[in-house]
């Protein structure tokens, strides 16, 4: 097969952003973990049923933990490798209370429970989950792409909700986060990512490395919002099973641009790091 070149594979990124059509968000979303259990965001006054990872090694920094997953998305990330997310294709159930009585009977085993998605924060009730978790003596670590500042600093002002551990997603710069969520504008990122400094939460920003939305000039500019020291973690691009299937055409950046951008990161200020 033949590779695209730099400049090859941002026209091919920018072919797709300007012939994505908006979608509406009407439908409960659905989603099958790989070898994990069914996710079902039902509509507002039905039990919710959440997708469940009773351990992983990788999702909570330095600690061994459960994985909650909520589904349902206030953006609409066209490279989001989980299309499931917005298709309804599975058809294992788990209620989240019974997620809940998996954790407490292995709450020995584990140190945390991590609440990502999705968008953890769309569900009205993520403090009380977050206080019950608390209560049984676990830490718990919120993922989030940062588009609901009001409620995250709800969250924080609690003590008894305040998540131990916080992910912040930095997709792109300003100019391009409308092509993600027309309703949730770059201001609310970053106002996210100013609480989280002001309240000194233990957190990271976390950016996926995608042709024509993060290059030099977006992390130059991501750079300058970003507290200094605060861990930043770049991560590749990776095609297959891409919400919009055109990008699974679309190559991944090679490393050397990756660690280019981990650069510019360090050079001003943040730890950038590769994941």
């Amino acid at each position: 097969m033949n590779r695209m070149n730099k400049s090859q594979k941002i026209q091919k990124s920018h072919e797709i952003q300007k012939s994505n059509e908006s979608q509406e968000n009407q439908a409960p979303f659905n989603w099958t973990l790989p070898g994990g259990i069914y996710v079902s965001l039902q509509p507002s006054g039905e039990r919710i049923r959440v997708g469940f990872r009773k351990t992983s090694l990788l999702d909570y920094p330095a600690r061994l933990a459960s994985v909650i997953f909520f589904t349902g998305c206030n953006f609409r990330c066209p490279w989001c490798h989980n299309r499931e997310l917005v298709l309804s294709e599975a058809d294992d159930l788990l209620l989240l209370g019974e997620c809940l009585s998996i954790i407490e009977k292995r709450k020995h085993l584990v140190r945390g429970v991590v609440l990502t998605g999705g968008e953890p924060l769309l569900q009205e009730k993520i403090g009380e989950l977050i206080a019950q978790i608390h209560e049984l003596g676990l830490l718990v670590k919120l993922d989030t792409n940062g588009s609901l500042p009001e409620k995250l600093s709800a969250l924080i002002e609690d003590p008894r909700t305040r998540p131990d551990y916080v992910a912040l997603d930095l997709k792109t710069d300003a100019q391009r986060y409308g092509d993600l969520s027309s309703s949730f504008p770059f201001a609310a990122v970053i106002q996210s990512l100013n609480i989280l400094a002001k309240y000194k939460e233990e957190f990271e920003v976390r950016s996926v490395v995608v042709p024509g939305y993060l290059d030099e000039p977006a992390v130059k500019a991501l750079a300058a919002l970003v507290p200094e020291e605060t861990p930043w973690y770049f991560t590749a691009f990776a095609p297959g099973n891409c919400l919009d299937s055109r990008w699974n055409d679309v190559l991944p950046p090679d490393t050397d641009d990756i660690d280019a951008l981990v650069r510019i990161a360090e050079d001003m200020g943040s730890k950038g790091l590769r994941r």
